[in-house]
C-alpha cells in the first residue's frame, strides 16, 4: 500500500476523509490536525507535521497545497502574500519537503477557483489573481521537479451549486469531486 501525506488549508481539510475512503484499498493516508494556511505558516510547521502518526521516511507521496490564504485581501489591503514572496516560499517548502520526506514524490495542488460574486467585499479573492499565483506555482514546481494536480480546473468546471455560499469553500458534493481528482492523481503515481 502507498503511504501518502496530505498538507493543505481548509480545502484539504474538506476533502481528506473522502480521499481516504476512495483509496482505502490502495493507500494509507496521513495529515496533520492543523490548517496549513499561508505559505509562511506551512514553511514554519511542516517539519513538525511530518511525524504526525507516521515515519516521514516511509511516505511515498506528499500532496500539498497553499494559496487561498496568500491571495486573500482583507479590508481592501493588498493580498496577504505578494506573488514573488509566494513563489520563493513555495520553493523553500518544496525543498524542505524533499528533506523531511526523503523517499516521497511531491505533488502540488493548484489553488482552487472561487465564486467571486459570493465574496465579502472586505474579505475576498479574485480568480485572475489566483491564476497569477498558480502560474508562479507552476513555474517553481517545474524547476523543482514537483508534479502538479490542477484542482483549479476541477473547481472551475464543477457546478456552482457545489461551491459553498462563501465562494471559497465547497459543499459535500464539491469536496467529493475534489477528492476524486486527488485520488485519481495519487493513484496514477
Amino acid at each position: 500500500m502507498k503511504r501518502i501525506f496530505l498538507i493543505g488549508d481548509s480545502i484539504r481539510i474538506g476533502y481528506d476523509q473522502y480521499v481516504r475512503e476512495l483509496m482505502a484499498d490502495t493507500a494509507q493516508l496521513y495529515w496533520p490536525d492543523d490548517n496549513a494556511r499561508f505559505v509562511g505558516y506551512t514553511l514554519r510547521y511542516l517539519h513538525e507535521w511530518a511525524g504526525h502518526d507516521c515515519d516521514p521516511k516511509s511516505i511515498d507521496v506528499v500532496h500539498w497545497n497553499n494559496g487561498l490564504w496568500d491571495a486573500l485581501h482583507v479590508l481592501g489591503e493588498d493580498a496577504q502574500t505578494p506573488v514573488p514572496e509566494y513563489a520563493e516560499t513555495l520553493r523553500r517548502i518544496a525543498r524542505r519537503l524533499k528533506k523531511v520526506f526523503p523517499n516521497a514524490r511531491i505533488v502540488f495542488a493548484l489553488t482552487t477557483f472561487v465564486i467571486e460574486e459570493r465574496m465579502n467585499p472586505l474579505f475576498y479573492r479574485r480568480n485572475a489573481e489566483i491564476e497569477r499565483y498558480n502560474a508562479a506555482a507552476r513555474a517553481v514546481m517545474a524547476e523543482e521537479g514537483v508534479l502538479i494536480d490542477d484542482l483549479y480546473a476541477v473547481a472551475r468546471d464543477m457546478s456552482a451549486d457545489w461551491h459553498a455560499q462563501d465562494g471559497t469553500h465547497f459543499t459535500e458534493e464539491g469536496y467529493r469531486a475534489l477528492a476524486r481528482a486527488v485520488a485519481g492523481c495519487l493513484s496514477a503515481l
